[in-house]
């Protein structure tokens, strides 16, 4: 009777609400969002036309997800990005279950809305990010946890366990689970008990086995994505301490999260920092899972740098303690609705200006104008490789970079599904190696070299890429205006006969002297 008295109590049927109210609008906003698709999301795409354990940059749950929202619904924009509203709906539920089961039910209903209400939830639920799909397991291995605390029951432990490998499927930062758990586990004796007697190594062991098919696919491709990812800190031994990385790192926490939830999660860690011992066990419990990611990221912006986003997996746990808190007093409660009303407010401008605003407005904003006006390159890009009567046709498209490449991978799919005699998209290799996924995917060959429309949107890089054809002209440019002085510029010519010159030690310091003329 206690149980389906919870089912349907006001806190539930509330949240339960709200949130079918707010993903519905969301999805409706994806329909009407008059965004082209960012590169990666491109990228994404056209992985999930082809499923495996791993890829270049990213583990294999993105295109998983992509795959399954677009074989239901085609591939349209908002198709491709459908699985991002959905996960943070789940994500949210998860929290609404965390917060009820430590604060109470009302708290719950708070973590669950606060979390859909984050402007940067808000911002993820408008694109398919690596992101969108790992936060929800995050928070169910959370959820978990505290479950496993508080019951010792096995399946928890499973479920925990499950959700570790699955999010990690999703995005490698899901592993900072593991110290975080582990952390908790050296400060608190129920965490300890509750990982007791091979529930924790059951864990381990369950998550272990739903990665291992990445793992696998990693090593028979030479820990490629592992490599990518270590790379994105980029730590240079001759350049450390940056405070304003930093700055700005913790800067764009307020921006993600909200303004008035980052000072309140600055005043609740000044204030534990003053009365450890009165915590809770549910503050003590979710500190462990806040401190760890924030410092270890927050280490990286100054010793090099750091999105915002990459301190991501703390934000549940912040959604659901500051709730907990201020739910308790009516003055929390009025902070929290302040709070919570500034998050809607922000989120709903974002959206309202990307659909709304003219492109003029809006393209002040670099995020934004790299996703205007793609299918109308693709569809001048496709009319310069559709062969004119009396010329010999192209053999391949060579770009040179990644952006073009995959964006009309994508934008050139319904011409290839209506028969269009349109060339192969090839990516120019400007090193010995593939060193992003469309130099892995679609390297330039040889044997496609005989006619080639080259498009060059890095014009830097014109003369090495003449320089691997026998015959090479440079036809004419083209320019795709984005609203206001805002243009897409690219370069194109014409090679015949593509052997690319060697990538030795000579042409890297060519490379080198590009880059950094003054050296």
């Amino acid at each position: 009777m206690t149980s389906a008295r919870a089912v349907f109590d006001r806190a539930t049927l509330a949240f339960a609400a709200l949130l079918i109210i707010v993903i519905c609008g969301r999805i409706w906003a994806l329909q009407i969002n008059p965004l082209d698709l960012y590169f990666d999301e491109a990228q994404y795409w056209m992985w999930s036309r082809s499923l495996e354990w791993g890829y270049f940059t990213k583990p294999p749950m993105v295109a998983w997800a992509i795959a399954a929202t677009t074989a239901i619904f085609g591939d349209a924009e908002w198709a491709v990005r459908l699985a991002s509203p959905l996960a943070h709906g789940v994500a949210a539920i998860a929290l609404f279950a965390l917060g009820r089961s430590m604060y109470g039910a009302w708290a719950g209903f708070w973590a669950g809305i606060g979390w859909l209400t984050l402007p940067g939830v808000a911002f993820s639920s408008n694109i398919i990010s690596t992101d969108a799909l790992m936060l929800p397991l995050w928070s169910i291995a959370l959820l978990a946890l505290w479950r496993l605390i508080a019951t010792r029951a096995w399946i928890w432990a499973i479920v925990m366990g499950a959700a570790v490998g699955l999010g990690a499927q999703a995005k490698y930062a899901m592993l900072y689970f593991i110290p975080c758990a582990a952390f908790a586990a050296w400060g608190l004796e129920p965490v300890r008990q509750a990982l007791a007697r091979g529930r924790g190594v059951a864990a381990s062991l369950v998550a272990l086995a739903v990665l291992t098919p990445n793992l696998v696919w990693n090593a028979q491709n030479g820990f490629v994505t592992a490599h990518h990812t270590a790379a994105n800190a980029n730590f240079n031994i001759d350049d450390l301490f940056h405070f304003g990385e930093l700055w700005e790192f913790l800067i764009g926490q307020a921006g993600v999260i909200g303004p008035l939830i980052f000072l309140v999660l600055l005043w609740l860690l000044w204030r534990a920092t003053r009365r450890a011992s009165g915590l809770s066990l549910e503050d003590k419990f979710l500190i462990s899972f806040i401190m760890p990611p924030l410092l270890f990221v927050s280490a990286i912006a100054f010793l090099s740098r750091a999105n915002a986003n990459w301190a991501a997996v703390a934000y549940p746990a912040i959604v659901v303690w500051v709730s907990g808190t201020l739910i308790a007093s009516v003055n929390g409660r009025r902070v929290l609705a302040a709070a919570t009303a500034i998050n809607v407010a922000l989120g709903a401008s974002f959206i309202a200006a990307a659909i709304l605003l003219d492109p003029a407005m809006t393209n002040q904003v670099k995020g934004i104008r790299t996703t205007r006006a793609w299918e109308e390159t693709a569809a001048e890009i496709a009319a310069r490789a559709t062969t004119r009567p009396g010329d010999q046709p192209f053999s391949a498209v060579l770009v040179d970079d990644r952006v073009t490449y995959f964006e009309l991978s994508y934008y050139w799919r319904h011409l290839r599904r209506e028969g269009a005699p349109l060339p192969p998209v090839r990516m120019w290799l400007l090193h010995a190696e593939a060193r992003n996924s469309a130099e892995q995917i679609d390297p330039m060959r040889p044997e496609e070299g005989g006619r080639v429309l080259v498009v060059h949107m890095s014009n830097a890089y014109l003369p090495f890429v003449a320089e691997d054809f026998t015959v090479f002209r440079t036809v004419e440019p083209l320019r795709i205006p984005l609203g206001g002085r805002y243009s897409r510029d690219f370069e194109i010519s014409i090679g015949e006969g593509f052997s690319p010159s060697v990538r030795d030690a000579a042409f890297e310091e060519r490379l080198r002297q590009l880059r950094n003329p003054e050296d």
